[in-house]
């Protein structure tokens, strides 16, 4: 498709808090951008400059009415609140120019769990990467936790073409991780599978892949047949990343949910308003479709912030770590390496996602096309 003109329409950010109005990205009031090459990334683009990270409440500005969450509309009063997308120090990470190098998020088990209660979450999850081990560290130490749900970002792969993406599966056992594990190499067994076990499982971040790479068509085709439930707001990407989400599932019948995707000390900043007074009761609201997502998204401010916090504390691990003088002095030179070169790679990084969100625009299937025209 070469440069389609299409109706996206992005809805006014409000400024001043985390919170974006975003009830109805493609409503009325919304800017229409028009050419598919250039515009609707610029404005996505603009529209992110504009907002600046604060650390307003999100769930009091939410709860107050200052925003309009994301989704199908949930009636106030009984309504409960889970971050559906948080690291602990289990998740391992890795950072691309510095290959052969784990980094790990800031945050244990027991203090992400501390953190989301602290910011007004009724359920607390943990989605570590392929693994469960941060959430049952958590219940050896605590004992069963009424509001808590084991949760995993799993890798799951593409087979044809080995692309690589992340999707969250929750209320899972050591013997269904381990059976995860072993399907996660082909999408279409894995999806299979936790429809089989009967488990709620979110497509992440959509528009990211481990190659770093735009959805082709068939990807997106794909993602749209297999995945009931898309991640609406992750607080780390950014509003472009996000706003490819909205568009891409309009039309198709998708639950949206918010998770604030942190690796620090941003756990609960992005969430999911739905019902439930238990952990099964809320699960079950959220599959069947009521849940709003709520909170912030992320900024390339609060990405550089992120990554220089986590470079930082993970040397300073490394160095106390370090069993010779070697070791100690090499952290520390990749320290100061990394506070020099780190803003220009993230600039570079946001300059590159914003191409690859503009590719993938111009595969989003045509019935998606079609309707966004209908309504410019």
């Amino acid at each position: 498709m070469d440069n389609t003109s299409i109706g996206l329409r992005l809805q006014n950010i409000h400024l001043g808090h985390t919170i974006t109005n975003m009830s109805d990205p493609f409503g009325s009031t919304a800017t229409i951008c028009q050419n598919v090459g250039t515009s609707v990334v610029e404005r996505i683009a603009e529209l992110t400059a504009m907002q600046r990270c604060s650390w307003t409440n999100p769930v009091l500005d939410c709860e107050a009415g200052r925003c309009a969450p994301l989704g199908n509309r949930v009636a106030r009063g009984g309504t409960r609140r889970i971050d559906l997308h948080c690291h602990s120090t289990f998740s391992d990470e890795t950072v691309r120019w510095l290959p052969g190098i784990l980094f790990h998020p800031l945050l244990t088990p027991e203090e992400t769990y501390r953190a989301a209660k602290s910011r007004g979450m009724d359920f607390v999850t943990i989605t570590d990467h392929d693994t469960i081990d941060g959430c049952k560290a958590l219940l050896d130490r605590h004992g069963p936790l009424s509001d808590f749900i084991i949760g995993e970002e799993v890798s799951v792969v593409f087979p044809d073409d080995k692309l690589l993406i992340h999707v969250n599966v929750f209320d899972i056992n050591e013997e269904q991780h381990r059976e995860i594990q072993r399907v996660r190499t082909n999408i279409h067994e894995f999806v299979d599978y936790v429809r089989r076990i009967d488990k709620l499982f979110v497509l992440n971040h959509m528009t990211w892949n481990e190659q770093h790479r735009p959805l082709t068509r068939k990807h997106i085709e794909i993602m749209l047949q297999l995945f009931p439930i898309f991640e609406g707001i992750n607080g780390t990407r950014s509003y472009a990343h996000n706003a490819f989400a909205w568009f891409a599932t309009r039309g198709h019948d998708k639950v949206l949910v918010g998770g604030s995707d942190s690796h620090t000390n941003r756990v609960g900043t992005t969430y999911t308003l739905t019902r439930g007074e238990s952990r099964l009761e809320l699960i079950a609201a959220i599959r069947a479709g009521q849940a709003e997502a709520c909170g912030a998204f992320g900024t390339a401010e609060k990405f550089r912030e992120d990554v220089w916090t986590l470079i930082q504390k993970n040397m300073e691990r490394r160095v106390e770590e370090a069993t010779s003088a070697w070791e100690r002095t090499l952290c520390r030179i990749v320290r100061r390496v990394g506070r020099v070169v780190y803003p220009t790679v993230c600039l570079g990084y946001h300059a590159r996602q914003a191409s690859l969100i503009r590719d993938s625009l111009r595969e989003v299937p045509e019935g998606a096309l079609a309707e966004s025209r209908s309504l410019a």
